[in-house]
């Protein structure tokens, strides 16, 4: 029974209705009221909806607007776009990027190794041909002795003459240079005083003979010139 009305008395009336699931003279389950009407509300909804998303329209920013007026902070630097720190930031490299600096830092590290590497192998091969040629010219310079002797006698003549020219235009070239001549100023760290005699006619310490000239390289003494100094005259 889905509805009663009257009273007995004739007074008002009143009514209710049968919500039980399982009808009581059929024993079949009856349909809910409120799926029913989902089930109906649905298609409305769906098509509200459908109809709400055609009609809607995106909202625009006002014109000349850029990120920072929407509040968005862009980066100087936007070479590390996947929020890795860029480098040079005293924050700790990960990934790609701290294994770029950490190549370019042994890079760096080699290059200076290599140039320090270039000096050192340069000084030593200037110090090792200034002592091969300082070898040689201690070798010679006997010889040069006695060949300097034999000019002074007017033996060196001729041929011989000629090679013994080419000899010190040699020396010249490996950068061997004779000093000591008559008149220069005696300087102890070039000239080796074998004997000494007062003089009138000098100021200082003068070298008047040349027994043995001097040989240098550069500024290296390969051999002092042996002289004999006159001093001023008390």
């Amino acid at each position: 029974m889905s509805e009663n009305e009257g009273t007995q008395d004739g007074g008002p009336g009143f009514s209710f209705s049968d919500k039980r699931r399982i009808d009581p003279e059929t024993g079949e389950v009856r349909p809910q009221e409120g799926a029913a009407q989902d089930a109906d509300e649905a298609p409305a909804a769906s098509e509200a909806a459908a109809s709400g998303a055609e009609g809607a329209q995106p909202e625009q920013s006002p014109a000349g607007a850029d990120a920072s007026d929407l509040g968005v902070e862009i980066p100087d630097d936007a070479s590390e776009l996947d929020g890795e720190p860029a480098a040079g930031t005293g924050e700790e490299l990960t990934g790609d990027a701290k294994r770029a600096a950490e190549a370019l830092e042994d890079l760096q590290r080699l290059n200076a190794e290599y140039a320090a590497y270039r000096m050192r192998a340069g000084r030593d091969q200037e110090r090792a041909r200034e002592a091969g040629v300082v070898s040689v010219a201690e070798a010679l310079i006997p010889v040069l002795d006695e060949v300097r002797l034999a000019r002074e006698n007017g033996d060196v003549t001729g041929p011989f003459e000629v090679h013994v020219t080419k000899l010190f235009e040699a020396l010249e070239k490996l950068g061997v240079e004779q000093f000591g001549e008559v008149g220069e100023e005696f300087d102890p760290a070039h000239h080796e005083a074998l004997m000494q005699q007062p003089s009138e006619e000098v100021d200082g310490p003068t070298v008047f003979m040349v027994m043995q000239p001097g040989y240098r390289l550069g500024e290296r003494v390969i051999r002092a010139a042996r002289v004999g100094v006159q001093q001023p005259a008390d």
